[in-house]
């Protein structure tokens, strides 16, 4: 794992956040739902900094990656680190990248003020519940998600 470093992805590499992005999007049984461009990475990760990659690399070549954001929290007036995707390729499953990555990023979320660090889990990924769970994290319950999109945004958005 030595040769194993995370470091931030550059807009060059805007065409490797978006095949992991439809690697992790067949992982999780959505790959139809990819509308992601390359110019879409680049304009609003890297021009808008809407959000941020790293990658897990062996030597140059990356195995994984994740992708983070801050959200604020009105009750504790400070940042949470969320963590929206993460993904290793298979071969690499099982070496300790996981909470490597995790640590990483429990860690840049000390660093930038924040008090908590979240990220979801598909019900039926019993494998990685297990993983978090062993590490500490708790699910939140009590907390439904709630989304709008497509031709329904725009309607609600042009109410009257």
């Amino acid at each position: 794992m030595s040769d194993v470093t995370i470091s931030k992805a550059r807009r060059d590499e805007a065409d490797k956040i978006l095949y992991f992005v439809k690697e992790l999007a067949k992982y999780e049984r959505m790959r139809k739902y990819v509308k992601a461009t390359v110019e879409d990475i680049e304009k609003n990760i890297f021009d808008l900094n809407r959000a941020e990659v790293i990658f897990i690399r062996r030597g140059e070549e990356p195995i994984g990656f994740a992708v983070y954001f801050y959200k604020f929290s009105t009750f504790l007036s400070r940042p949470t680190l969320h963590l929206e995707d993460f993904y290793v390729i298979d071969t690499e499953r099982g070496k300790g990248f996981g909470k490597k990555v995790l640590k990483y990023l429990a860690q840049t979320a000390l660093d930038n003020g924040c008090l908590r660090f979240e990220w979801d889990c598909l019900e039926w990924n019993k494998p990685s519940i297990r993983f978090y769970e062993n590490l500490g994290a708790k699910p939140l319950r009590g907390w439904i998600p709630f989304r709008m999109e497509g031709k329904q945004l725009e309607e609600f958005a042009k109410e009257e």
